[in-house]
């Protein structure tokens, strides 16, 4: 029986890596990765007949062979360079009739696969596919608990929660944390609250749930502050309306839903959200009546407009706007 073809996507370079090296290293059963048994692509730069030729190839002093395509760009609605361009047909006859021993790995980095492309549709049929999707709050934990314990560290518990309350549900920035974290903690076995309130930044994300926070404290002086933070740190007026906007957004819709009685993981797939800003967003939407939301979209999509239209400066615009809420 052939080995079969696997593409793995999703919109996290890390998570796909690591997926990745998991189908990897289970196929090649506890033998090393070479040059011999591990060959990698890069679809923007490489001619599709060249690793037709290497997946048909067998492999050398080594009894299983790996092929690795990174960029797998064909499989999405992305439009590249002439020179780049890869013959469909080429790529549909390899999928419809590979039948080598050689494990052929696509990775494609989207959250979705263009399925009005005959070749997309030809490689569901003919692959595996796995889609790698970000962890839960409970997963993310868990991951961060076994990430110390490889490093013989442990967390507390408050800190962990807050920990996850600056950086949000984001691999990649919650690895740099990690790092930071472990360089600054030295040789002290236990991560507290304290060093996490030292060391740990707050994604942009989160410093925006806590700017509509301080809105919805009634404290628009902090949030001002807040808000004149995020300029300084080069942070573009338009993009903070657009993500402050999002956030109501995400409120109204998370309210109503729930109101209809859908679990915050139903709202989550409903809206296309991540389970934890749900989980953060029902916190604070929960304060407020549909119509003050309404209000509150009015008024970003008139700011909006202004920060578009007007002569005026944006910083004294988001100030006013912020000031209006």
């Amino acid at each position: 029986m052939p080995t079969p073809i696997y593409t793995v996507y999703g919109d996290i370079p890390e998570l796909i890596e690591k997926e990745t090296n998991h189908i990897i290293n289970n196929y090649l059963d506890g033998e090393p990765k070479d040059d011999f048994n591990y060959i990698k692509f890069n679809l923007y730069e490489t001619n599709f007949n060249q690793i037709i030729e290497e997946a048909m190839t067998m492999p050398l002093f080594s009894s299983k062979k790996v092929v690795l395509i990174q960029n797998a760009y064909i499989f999405t609605g992305e439009k590249v360079a002439k020179d780049q361009v890869v013959d469909m047909n080429t790529v549909i006859e390899f999928l419809e009739k590979y039948d080598g021993d050689t494990l052929v790995v696509f990775e494609v980095t989207t959250l979705k696969l263009d399925e009005r492309k005959k070749v997309v549709k030809t490689l569901k049929k003919q692959a595996k596919l796995k889609k790698v999707e970000q962890m839960s709050e409970a997963e993310m934990k868990q991951w961060i608990h076994s990430y110390l314990n490889q490093n013989y560290k442990e967390i507390k518990q408050d800190a962990l929660d807050q920990f996850l309350t600056l950086t949000g549900i984001h691999y990649q920035l919650i690895n740099q944390e990690l790092e930071k974290l472990l360089l600054y903690i030295g040789d002290k076995p236990t991560i507290n609250l304290e060093d996490i309130r030292s060391i740990v930044n707050r994604s942009l994300e989160q410093n925006v749930f806590l700017l509509t926070e301080h809105i919805q404290n009634k404290q628009k002086q902090k949030a001002v502050l807040l808000m004149r933070d995020l300029i300084q740190l080069k942070e573009e007026p338009i993009k903070l309306l657009a993500l402050i906007t999002s956030n109501y957004r995400l409120y109204y819709q998370s309210l109503i839903l729930n109101q209809k009685g859908y679990s915050e993981q139903q709202i989550a797939k409903t809206v296309g959200a991540h389970p934890y800003r749900v989980k953060l967003a029902l916190r604070q939407a929960r304060q407020y009546s549909l119509e003050s939301l309404l209000d509150k979209m009015n008024i970003c999509a008139e700011t909006d407009y202004q920060l578009k239209s007007s002569y005026m400066d944006k910083v004294l615009l988001l100030e006013l706007f912020i000031l209006k809420l």
